[in-house]
Parts: structure tokens; C-alpha cells; sequence
């Protein structure tokens, strides 16, 4: 179910209204959180799979690098 499709959402010319614009809820996680504990992380370690493939630590076959995106991950609430 949409949750912007509704009439009292609009304003006179249809369009949504303002406050339905900004952020999802008060309970999204932040940013600022996402950076720290999410995204730095996962480049420290592809930083540190690169080296080790570049010094012949590490067979380029067995290299397991992390997935694109940010699941599994520890939640901010």
C-alpha cells in the first residue's frame, strides 16, 4: 500500500504536500551512522583484501570480498 496516494496528502494542485516530502520517519537511520559503522568498515576491508592480493599474501581464487550492499549490517535503533 502506497503511503503518498492519498488525497489529504495533496495539496490544491495535486502535488504533494511539503511535509510528506522529507525524511522517512524519526526512526531512519542517520547518516552520519551509516558512514562510521557501515560503509568505512567494508572499505577497510576491501583496502586491506587489496593489498594482500597486490603482496602475494592471498591467492586472487580465494579472495572473498563483501557484497555491494549493506545487508547483513547491525541496525542504528
Amino acid at each position: 500500500m502506497a503511503i503518498k496516494n492519498k488525497a489529504k496528502d495533496r495539496d490544491h494542485n495535486g502535488r504533494i504536500r511539503r511535509c510528506y516530502t522529507g525524511p522517512n520517519s524519526l526512526m531512519s537511520t542517520p547518516g552520519w551512522w551509516i558512514n562510521l559503522f557501515m560503509n568505512r568498515p567494508q572499505r577497510r576491508l576491501n583496502k586491506r583484501l587489496c593489498l594482500q592480493l597486490q603482496r602475494g599474501r592471498i591467492d586472487p581464487e580465494e579472495a572473498v570480498f563483501p557484497t555491494g550492499n549493506r545487508r547483513p549490517h547491525v541496525y542504528y535503533w
